[in-house]
Parts: C-alpha cells; sequence; structure tokens
C-alpha cells in the first residue's frame, strides 16, 4: 500500500495540475483581496472576520465545487487517458488497494489548496491599515476551523466526482459535474431544499450563510449519503468492471 501511495504521490508531483492548484488558490484569495481595497477606499473599516468569511464563501460556493471535482476526476480517470491501466492493475496490488492509494493522496492535494488560499488571505490582510491591531489569535482559530470543515466537508464529496470519472474514465465529465454543481447550487441556496443537496448543504454547514435553513442533522445526513453510496458503487464497479485501456 505505501509502494502505491508513493507512486501516486509521485505522478501528482509530475503532474501539470500542480499549476491549476495554485492558480485555483490564487484567483479567490485576489478576488477577495480586490473587494476588500474597493471596501477601504469608502472608509469602511477592515474586519477579519468578514474577510475570511467573504474567502469561504468563494471558496465554498465557486471554486471548491468546480476545481476539486476536476483534480479528483483527473485523479482517477489519468490511467484511462493516458492508456495505462493495464499496467497499473497487473501490479500484485488489488484493485481496490488502488482505489484506495488515490483517495489517500486526495487529502494532500485538496489540503494544498485550502492551506494555501488561507496563508494568502493571512498574508494579504495585513496589507490593511488596523489589521495588525485588530488581529487575535482567538479570530484565527476560528477562521481556520472554517477553512478545515469546508475542507472536509469537500472531501466528503470526492466519491461523486471518482465515481463520475470512473464510470467514464475520463476527467471531462467530472469537470462537467463541477460546473453543474456550481450553477445548480446557487439555485437551490434560494429554496428551502439547502440542506437536501450536498453542494449547498457544504455552503452553509460551513460559513452558516442562511441560518433560518441550517439543519446540522439534516445537513449532516446528506453529507453521509452522498459520500458512503459512490464508494460503495466505486468499490463494486471497479472490482468487478472489466477495466481496460481500449
Amino acid at each position: 500500500m505505501a509502494d502505491l501511495i508513493a507512486c501516486e504521490w509521485l505522478k501528482w508531483r509530475r503532474s501539470r495540475m500542480l499549476w491549476l492548484m495554485l492558480l485555483g488558490a490564487l484567483l479567490p484569495a485576489m478576488l477577495v483581496l480586490f473587494v476588500a481595497v474597493n471596501g477601504i477606499s469608502h472608509d469602511e473599516p477592515f474586519r477579519w472576520a468578514y474577510y475570511f468569511d467573504m474567502q469561504v464563501q468563494i471558496m465554498g460556493m465557486l471554486m471548491c465545487p468546480a476545481l476539486f471535482s476536476l483534480l479528483i476526476g483527473y485523479l482517477f480517470a489519468r490511467e484511462f487517458q493516458e492508456r495505462t491501466i493495464n499496467n497499473l492493475l497487473t501490479g500484485p496490488h488489488s484493485r481496490l488497494a488502488v482505489v484506495a492509494s488515490k483517495f489517500i493522496i486526495a487529502i494532500p492535494v485538496l489540503l494544498s489548496v485550502q492551506l494555501l488560499t488561507f496563508l494568502l488571505m493571512l498574508g494579504g490582510g495585513f496589507l490593511f491599515p488596523g489589521a495588525v491591531d485588530a488581529f487575535t489569535w482567538s479570530m484565527l482559530a476560528d477562521e481556520a476551523w472554517k477553512f478545515c470543515l469546508l475542507l472536509l466537508l469537500q472531501y466528503a464529496l470526492t466519491p461523486i466526482s471518482a465515481a463520475v470519472a470512473l464510470l467514464w474514465r475520463s476527467y471531462i465529465p467530472a469537470m462537467g459535474l463541477g460546473i453543474f454543481a456550481v450553477i445548480s447550487e446557487m439555485i437551490i441556496m434560494q429554496s428551502k431544499y439547502i440542506m437536501y443537496y450536498p453542494w449547498s448543504a457544504t455552503l452553509n454547514l460551513a460559513t452558516n450563510m442562511f441560518p433560518d435553513r441550517n439543519s446540522a442533522s439534516i445537513g449532516y445526513t446528506t453529507m453521509a449519503i452522498v459520500c458512503v453510496v459512490p464508494l460503495l458503487f466505486i468499490a463494486a464497479y471497479f472490482r468487478r468492471a472489466d477495466v481496460h485501456s481500449g
């Protein structure tokens, strides 16, 4: 298993997706920075909580569903598209171990995007007047927890993207799923079914944008279902299907 994880990590390190991860962390940080600059130009005081909350909302609503779905799709479908899946499956490891190694590597991949975004936001915040005086460690811990919660909830969605990528043996459908998630999430956010839809439930659990509709029990039940069911499908499909490189 350790050999599989090391192999997946080496393949990821040599992937062009590293640049996409950097861009995915940089763009939302720059967007929030520009919004904060506009607020300061209108004599609005700098507030760390508002600054970070805006970032979490942008990540949860726009960046994470699209970017993470693409990254996970690429991670699981790369061997199919490069026609090397037969070489991977002829090794001494089981198919389930191959899938498990990919889910393990997905953790540092997604974590690196979230962590880089958080550090960029933190460094950019100190550029504003009054930010140093308003900074507290308790505030930093609260905002860091929101980023961690968003990461955990987004990771719970990775089996959906992985299942789509494996079923179509391409990361393009997974990318389409991410785009669909962004669009549909914006629509569902306006309805009373917000906690029954996984992407909108993730956003509301992490940011509490709509407190009157924020039911933690319903939200976490939704996330558990959309995590476990695709995992069971992946285990059954990848273990028994006629997987080949074409």
